[in-house]
């Protein structure tokens, strides 16, 4: 696959922030001036201002585009994960978090549950195969900005899971692998079927993506978060910027600068297998990744989901096994 530049910057001043990782990625941008651009945020907590998007990012982002790629057609996307189950709509994340302000500098705001959920994926469930519905939002050119978070089922939680704003979000849990009802009865401490949602959430993610694929990742590490993500962990106060036209590429920067191993993360696996993107980066734009390397503190459940590939390959083996018996026996 042809590789795509990733950037990495160093930058703790806010106001400086975005400037200084856009200026270093921008020689390598698709992006043009007639380009309709959209700006997927991530505002997955109803309360937890760490757990989300920063709206500062954002709007010195709108600003850059406008200044240096001219772009006047620009708009902020989302559809609030958090919004959902906290029983309030994204419009309401839209207004506690300021985002409604993004109006005022010319951008418009877009609530992606507002839209219809008319294209359909079939997805994988503990419970078999099940179809699930997601909205495409129309424009050339898609920006997703997300901050490094842990997760409780992936060790991180980056720009390849945010395009679950997409699905219909009484059905986003099935992206994880299960109904909310099932997820409810699942000790994730020591019921195997642990180890079946991150396999099956890494690779419904992957099935979204080849759907729903950002043309630039920017990730926003000035502040990030871990322990026990995506919303209920500490903040991180870290310093640093990625930004790459690759998603996989981008993704896995981040997962090595939070210090987790990119083989843990099963949808960055299963999306470098698929040929989405690259894993590995020989030239970085900007500082050296040892330079940025910080250890987040991991989930609780951390010591599992980095054994989720021993433990699958375990049950494929015995499955194996099991159908060899029956096929000796008939």
């Amino acid at each position: 696959m042809k590789r795509k530049e990733i950037a990495l910057i160093k930058e703790t001043r806010q106001k400086e922030f975005v400037k200084k990782i856009m200026d270093t990625i921008a020689p390598h941008m698709g992006v043009r001036s007639s380009d309709r651009v959209a700006i997927k945020i991530n505002l997955s907590g109803s309360r937890e201002i760490y757990a989300n998007t920063h709206y500062e990012t954002v709007e010195s982002l709108i600003f850059y585009l406008k200044d240096n790629f001219s772009v006047s057609d620009i708009s902020v996307i989302e559809g609030s994960d958090g919004a959902y189950f906290s029983g309030k709509t994204t419009w309401d994340i839209f207004y506690k978090f300021r985002y409604k302000e993004v109006e005022l500098n010319g951008a418009k705001l877009v609530n992606l549950d507002d839209l219809p959920h008319e294209n359909v994926l079939e997805v994988d469930t503990i419970s078999g195969k099940r179809q699930i519905h997601y909205c495409q939002f129309d424009c050339d050119y898609m920006i997703t900005v997300v901050p490094p978070k842990i997760h409780n089922i992936f060790p991180v939680f980056l720009s390849i899971p945010n395009i679950i704003g997409f699905v219909k979000p009484e059905e986003r849990v099935f992206m994880f692998g299960a109904s909310s009802s099932e997820m409810k009865k699942i000790n994730f401490s020591t019921n195997d079927a642990f180890f079946q949602l991150i396999e099956y959430g890494g690779n419904n993610f992957v099935k979204l993506l080849k759907k729903v694929k950002p043309s630039l990742v920017l990730i926003d590490g000035l502040h990030g978060m871990e322990g026990k993500g995506p919303i209920k962990g500490s903040p991180v106060f870290h310093g640093f910027a990625i930004a790459s036209e690759d998603p996989v590429l981008a993704d896995s920067l981040t997962t090595y600068v939070m210090g987790f191993n990119i083989d843990e993360v099963s949808y960055i696996e299963f999306a470098y297998k698929e040929a989405l993107g690259n894993n590995r980066w020989p030239n970085v734009i900007g500082v050296d990744p040892v330079q940025v390397k910080f250890p987040y503190r991991p989930h609780p459940l951390y010591p599992r989901q980095k054994i989720w590939k021993d433990h699958i390959k375990k049950r494929r083996n015995n499955k194996a096994w099991k159908n060899n018996d029956r096929k000796r026996e008939g």
